[in-house]
C-alpha cells in the first residue's frame, strides 16, 4: 500500500472515530414503572423488573408492594417484591439528546425503539418532536416480554436479559448515520400458587463456598447479642438457590421476624406466624472474601424478648424468595429447619461478637476504647471472625474471659503482669493488620529465634563459664 493510500486510510479512520455518531449522544435521564435501576453507566442503564405475588394497588401506573403477607398454601412465606410490577405496568424512559443534528433535524426520522437489539421488533411509543432535547419512550412490560427474540410471553413468566435498542437515523449527503443507545432489560418471575412450594431453600449447612456468584443464602442459625441477634453460620450453595437469570445477582439477605407472645405454645408456633409482611431487616451481601455478609447483625431488638426469624434472599430485581424451610412451608417435613435454631433471646450478656467486648485486654489497659484494645479488635475482625474456627475461638474466649477480667480489673499488679504478657500479642496483631498475617508470623518467629539464640549465648554461656 502506498503512503498516500495509507495516509488517506488513517485520515478516514480518524474522521470516523471523532465524528458525532462515534460518541453516544443519547443518555438515560429518568424512568418510572421499574422495580430497580442501575445507572452506573448512563449510556447503557440496566432496568430491572420483578414479578412476584400480587398487589391490590393500580399496577398499571406504578409499582406496588407485594410483600403483604397474603397466604398461599397455608403460608405467608411466598416470593414477593416491594417494588413489584405486573405485565400491564407501563415503563417510561426519558432519554436526553445531545446532538444538534437530531434536535434540529433536516433529514432525521423519529426514534426507533426495538426489543432485542437493533434487529429486534419495534415496541412502544415515543414523544419525540423536532427541537426537543429529550423524549420519552413508553412501553408496557407485556409488550417487552412478548417481543423478545425467542420464547415470547404475555405474562412475563420467562426471565428477560435483553437489550432495548433506541436509535435515530440521520440521512444526508448520500450517507446515513445512526445515534443510538442500549438499555439492558432484566427481569425475574416467581410463580406463587398453592401448587408450587419451591420458594423455600434447601438447607446447606456444610457448603464451603461463601462467595459463589448468582446464588443466595441457604443456611443460618441465630446467636444472641445485646439488643441484637447475629445471623450465624451463614452459608450459600454452589447450585441452590441460584438465579435462573445471569443478569440478576443477589444483593442482600432478608430476615423476617416475630416476637414470641404468650399465645405461642413454643418456638414452632412463633415461626409459623412469620410472613413476608413481618418486620424485616436487610443485610447487604459482601463482595469481599470471608463472611458472605458485610455485617451479620440484626439490630434494634429488645433484650429479654424472644425472637424467631426466617431468612430469604433478595436479588437486583427486588425479588425476595427462597425462604428458610419451616414446618409450615417446607416441601416435606423432613426438610424443615428446627425452629429452635431460628429463635433466641437478646440479652445484655458478655459472651458475644460485639464491637466493645475484649474483656481481658480491656481490664489490663483500662478502657475498651484504649488503642491497644482497638488493635486486638481489628485483628479479631480481620483474621478471626471471617472464619468458622475463628468465630468458635472468639465465642469461647468471650465465654470464659469475663471472670478473669474481673480479677484483673481490681488488682494493679495483675494489670501490669497481663499488659506485659499481652505486648508480644499486641505487636503481632498490629503487624498483621498492617502487613499481613503470614509476613508478621515469619517476622515474629525470626525475632523469637534471634532472642532465644542471644539468651542461649549470653545467659547459658555465662553459666557454663561460671561452672568451669
Amino acid at each position: 500500500m502506498s503512503k498516500k493510500k495509507l495516509s488517506s486510510s488513517v485520515i478516514a479512520s480518524l474522521v470516523l472515530l471523532f465524528s458525532a455518531n462515534a460518541f453516544a449522544t443519547l443518555t438515560y435521564s429518568q424512568s418510572s414503572g421499574a422495580s430497580a435501576i442501575d445507572i452506573t453507566d448512563t449510556k447503557k442503564p440496566i432496568i430491572y423488573g420483578g414479578f412476584a405475588g400480587t398487589c391490590t394497588a393500580d399496577t398499571t401506573s406504578s409499582t406496588c408492594n407485594s410483600c403483604n403477607g397474603n397466604l398461599v398454601s397455608g403460608t405467608g412465606l411466598i416470593p414477593c417484591n416491594e417494588n413489584n410490577i405486573s405485565p400491564d405496568t407501563i415503563l417510561q424512559l426519558v432519554v436526553n439528546i445531545d446532538n444538534a443534528t437530531i434536535t434540529n433535524p433536516s433529514n432525521t426520522t423519529g426514534p426507533t425503539v426495538k426489543m432485542g437489539g437493533s434487529t429486534g421488533t419495534s415496541v412502544g411509543t415515543t414523544s419525540w418532536r423536532a427541537g426537543a432535547t429529550s423524549f420519552t419512550v413508553t412501553v408496557s412490560w407485556k409488550d417487552l416480554c412478548n417481543n423478545i427474540p425467542s420464547n415470547p410471553t404475555t405474562d412475563c413468566s420467562k426471565d428477560l436479559n435483553h437489550d432495548l435498542y433506541i436509535a435515530f437515523e440521520n440521512v444526508g449527503s448520500g450517507t446515513t448515520t445512526t445515534d443510538s443507545m442500549l438499555v439492558k432489560i432484566v427481569t425475574r418471575y416467581a410463580k406463587a400458587t398453592a401448587a408450587d412450594t419451591s420458594w423455600n431453600y434447601v438447607d446447606c449447612p456444610t457448603d464451603p463456598d461463601p462467595n459463589t456468584i448468582n446464588v443466595g443464602f441457604c443456611h443460618f442459625t441465630v446467636f444472641p447479642g445485646d439488643k441484637k441477634i447475629y445471623a450465624d453460620a451463614l452459608a450459600v450453595s454452589t447450585s441452590f438457590p441460584a438465579t435462573p437469570n445471569s443478569g440478576s445477582t443477589y444483593q442482600s439477605a432478608v430476615f423476617f421476624y416475630e416476637i414470641q407472645n404468650s399465645s405461642d405454645a413454643d418456638d414452632a408456633a412463633t415461626v409459623a406466624r412469620i410472613t413476608n409482611a413481618s418486620p424485616s431487616v436487610r443485610l447487604p451481601v459482601s463482595t469481599l472474601g470471608g463472611d458472605p455478609l458485610a455485617d451479620n447483625r440484626i439490630d434494634g431488638l429488645t433484650n429479654g424478648s424472644r425472637y424467631c426469624m426466617v431468612m430469604a434472599s433478595k436479588d437486583q430485581t427486588g425479588l425476595i424468595a427462597f425462604y428458610t424451610p419451616t414446618a409450615t412451608n417446607a416441601v416435606a417435613p423432613a426438610t424443615a429447619v428446627d425452629a429452635s435454631t431460628l429463635c433466641t433471646t437478646p440479652e445484655p450478656v458478655v459472651g458475644l461478637l460485639d464491637d466493645k467486648h475484649c474483656f481481658i485486654a480491656t481490664a489490663a489497659f483500662g478502657s475498651d476504647m484504649a488503642p491497644e484494645v482497638q488493635s486486638f479488635r481489628d485483628f479479631r475482625n480481620k483474621y478471626l471472625l471471617p472464619f468458622s474456627w475463628g468465630q468458635k475461638f472468639v465465642k469461647t474466649y468471650y465465654k470464659y474471659s469475663p471472670k478473669y477480667a474481673e480479677l484483673i480489673a481490681g488488682n494493679e499488679t495483675a494489670k501490669i503482669v497481663v499488659r506485659t504478657a499481652l505486648w508480644p500479642l499486641l505487636l503481632f496483631a498490629r503487624m498483621s493488620v498492617a502487613f499481613g498475617f503470614w509476613i508478621s508470623l515469619l517476622i515474629m518467629m525470626a525475632a523469637f529465634v534471634t532472642v532465644f539464640e542471644l539468651y542461649r549465648r549470653l545467659i547459658l554461656g555465662r553459666n557454663v563459664r561460671g561452672e568451669l
